[in-house]
């Protein structure tokens, strides 16, 4: 009798200990996560938020001011800045000085968009008289209120006129490329990034 009662016993313990190890297994599976998981989740989400979407990437090259103009632009390696007269800078290139980009800045009262770009057309036909200017119809004029870009062939290579109006600022750029050089892509996009000096 002791021994059915021992053997009766040591069923029950063992099925309490299996159906124990049975719950914890199903409890670990189904508990809800330590503060230190919560943690971790947390510092992940952050991590992935951390870096914000931006519009547009900062522009390569040094924030230069105009010595003479109420204008800042960035300054690409291998190029300077320098005023060439009154109301007129030169940005041109170290090693081919006679490749550069003429840039004058008026304010809407000192003048219009239409009259800004008339005269740039005149410039140009007067560097080649014997050359038609044409309308550059694959310019890129995002970023501005207004533009308009020009082109005509000189006997070095080419001369490109641009005019823009962005945030009160109306600008007029001339650029006057060689063959050899082809900076004119590299003028647009320090160009773009004329404004007005930050007060």
């Amino acid at each position: 009798m002791k021994k059915n009662l021992f053997i009766l016993s040591s069923i029950l313990t063992t099925g309490l200990l299996l159906a124990a190890c049975g719950s914890t297994n199903t409890t670990d599976q189904e508990t809800e996560p330590t503060p230190e998981d919560a943690a971790e989740e947390v510092v992940q989400e952050e991590t992935d938020d951390s870096t914000p979407a931006t519009d547009a990437a900062e522009p390569e090259g040094t924030l230069t001011q105009s010595d003479g103009q109420n204008f800042e632009m960035h300054v690409l390696e291998g190029y300077e800045l320098t005023a060439e007269e009154p109301k007129k800078d030169s940005l041109y290139v170290k090693d081919h000085p006679a490749v550069f980009m003429r840039i004058e800045t008026f304010t809407p009262e000192e003048t219009d968009f239409a009259t800004a770009e008339e005269t740039m057309i005149q410039t140009l036909q007067a560097v080649s008289p014997d050359e038609e200017a044409v309308e550059v119809t694959d310019f890129d004029g995002s970023g501005y209120t207004q533009s308009t870009a020009w082109k005509v062939p000189s006997s070095e290579g080419s001369v490109t006129g641009l005019v823009y109006e962005k945030d009160d600022l109306l600008v007029r750029l001339t650029i006057f490329d060689d063959s050899t050089v082809n900076a004119t892509e590299e003028f647009l996009a320090m160009g773009k990034t004329i404004k007005a000096k930050a007060q």
